[in-house]
């Protein structure tokens, strides 16, 4: 879960071309609010952390855009039916009938708050329309380094799901020289269950009079990712690492042969020491899956020879032996 203590309100504006950037973050809403949108929504319960007044808006100086905001991502929420079918999603709900938030019978609804939330649009919607297109967002191009201008991240919602997972949902923009990029990613997970990622990136390049967007939906059930998870987080935490001494680095003027560059590597060794043994796993399992197959053949063949030795013993028995003092 992300930690919130002491946390300020701030807004941030950039200016790029005839767009600003605004990035507001505000502290979660207070109760009485949220029983009130609860109710708005027709939903008997919200997440436990709602930052109703964060947002993050892409507006042209003529007035139209697009922002990223809590509410509209929940009106994209089924509020009539469940979304994971676990026995845990009963409990939770169950735990829910009696809060402030929920003064009737809890019924069926998404208890996971998934939505397919991809922006909203402001200003005169003649200005700015939606259109379909066969283009796409040039991932490749987004890989060249530039100067990162402006980077920001703005929390939606979160909830930890009584303890059953996470449900979560936040925007980041970053902004360089000749464009700008935008990831809303809304990701569950249900412990034991399912992992799930909707995914909305926004792209915009100096000089042209569109915006392209891609909306993405992936689902994994957890058997799938057990053996991806642990070099999965190092990738992360890799990235994550690169990303922060970046940002340090031009903000203190740190050089690139300082300490942080000494922990990359370290991690990279780390990272390759982990595919070796995980390599070594894979053999161990191999060899062990192949010793229970021959010791399931010999025990069957066993239980063969000695349904066999058992047969022959009873044909060697006598059929009518006479009891002592009797005659035949």
């Amino acid at each position: 879960m992300m930690s919130h203590g002491g946390f300020q309100s701030s807004r941030q504006n950039f200016d790029f071309g005839p767009w600003t950037v605004t990035a507001a973050k505000n502290h979660i809403m207070k109760s009485k609010d949220i029983e009130r949108l609860s109710e708005e929504m027709n939903m008997p319960s919200l997440p436990e952390m709602l930052f109703g007044d964060n947002v993050l808006r892409i507006q042209h100086a003529d007035g139209y855009g697009i922002e990223f905001n809590a509410i509209d991502s929940l009106k994209r929420v089924n509020n009539m039916s469940d979304s994971v079918k676990v026995a845990c999603a009963q409990e939770w709900q169950q735990s829910r009938a009696d809060s402030e938030h929920s003064k009737e019978v809890v019924r069926p609804y998404d208890w996971t708050y998934t939505t397919d939330y991809k922006g909203t649009l402001i200003g005169e919607e003649a200005l700015m329309k939606v259109t379909s297109t066969d283009e796409r967002i040039d991932l490749e191009r987004l890989k060249v380094r530039e100067q990162i201008k402006f980077f920001q991240e703005v929390l939606l919602f979160e909830d930890e799901l009584h303890d059953h997972g996470v449900s979560t949902i936040s925007v980041k923009i970053r902004v360089m020289p000749t464009s700008f990029f935008v990831l809303m990613r809304f990701f569950l997970r249900v412990d034991g269950v399912m992992i799930r990622v909707n995914d909305t990136r926004l792209y915009h390049e100096a000089g042209t009079s569109f915006m392209l967007r891609e909306f993405s939906m992936r689902e994994s059930g957890l058997d799938e990712l057990k053996f991806q998870k642990s070099e999965a987080d190092l990738d992360y935490i890799e990235k994550r690492l690169k990303l922060d001494f970046i940002n340090t680095a031009s903000e203190s003027g740190c050089t690139a042969q300082e300490n942080p560059v000494a922990m990359l590597e370290h991690l990279r060794a780390i990272k390759a020491r982990h595919a070796a043994l995980s390599s070594q796993v894979q053999e161990l399992a191999s060899e062990q899956r192949q010793t229970m197959d021959s010791l399931r053949a010999n025990m069957e063949q066993a239980v063969e020879v000695l349904s066999q030795l058992q047969n022959t013993a009873q044909l060697k028995e006598p059929q009518d032996a006479a009891l002592p003092g009797q005659s035949s």
